[in-house]
């Protein structure tokens, strides 16, 4: 599956033309430190061996995890029982044109209480034109320099979680707009962490829009001008999947 994936990318990139390329990962690994929402099961390595043979050696491990953890994917039927399980996405919907909707500066001034708003969305068109067809949306929050610290990056007051998401409005802009393929976060959700009804999980479930949860962001992206590839482990009947996601960039 690994070299099919690079030899995927390299065809992808070789097909963009002659400019060079830039690939940014924009991934986090997984391992026992990884962050998954509370309640679910984290990471773990069930089993670790290396055999050592007269005339070879080999190591495999085993492991068992949640779906909805680390860098991953939320299908539409995470949150409606009619939407699609992440098996039956179609293939072209993972690979999209790339846009950023950069909230790091806000983020420092507001912190936990950011949302991204249609204001946002509008502002970003009106310096970069209409958000295209078949484009996968980025918001950054700032959010991935928290990474290591899970009770920082959950925003954790007790068992209450804090941190920053997606507005009622502008989820719902997102939704009319009907160019977008899926919406990622640097964030553990793309509703606010203070959610009570997770109307934003809702509404892009209802409409087919799939989710990238934690999302790592820090490195420089531009607005506009790349593509992204977001490739979620095909778990048949799948709620969600751990996902590697790209962006590739013309350098």
């Amino acid at each position: 599956m690994a070299f099919k994936l690079f030899w995927f990318l390299i065809v992808f990139v070789s097909s963009q033309g002659n400019c060079e390329k830039i690939i940014q990962d924009l991934t986090w690994s997984f391992g026992n430190d990884t962050i998954y929402w509370p309640g679910q099961r984290p990471f773990n390595f069930t089993k670790q061996q290396t055999v050592a043979e007269s005339k070879y050696m080999y190591s495999v491990n085993e492991f068992c995890a949640a779906e909805h953890g680390g860098t991953h994917f939320d299908a539409p039927y995470h949150f409606y029982q009619n939407g699609l399980k992440v098996s039956e996405i179609d293939g072209f919907r993972l690979f999209g044109k790339g846009a950023l909707v950069n909230l790091t500066d806000e983020s420092e001034k507001l912190g936990r209480n950011v949302r991204l708003t249609v204001a946002h969305l509008q502002d970003w068109e009106s310096k970069n034109g209409p958000f295209e067809n078949g484009t996968i949306l980025l918001v950054a929050f700032g959010r991935s320099k928290l990474w290591t610290n899970r009770s920082q990056y959950l925003d954790l007051e007790g068992e209450s979680l804090n941190f920053p998401g997606i507005s009622n409005e502008a989820a719902q802009w997102i939704v009319d707009k009907g160019t977008f393929y899926g919406v990622g976060l640097d964030t553990p959700s793309i509703d606010p962490g203070n959610t009570t009804d997770y109307f934003v999980h809702t509404l892009f479930a209802k409409n087919s829009l799939y989710n990238l949860e934690n999302v790592k962001l820090l490195d420089y992206l531009p607005d506009k001008g790349f593509e992204i590839i977001a490739a979620p482990m095909k778990i048949e009947d799948g709620t969600g999947a751990p996902t590697r996601i790209f962006a590739i960039l013309n350098n």
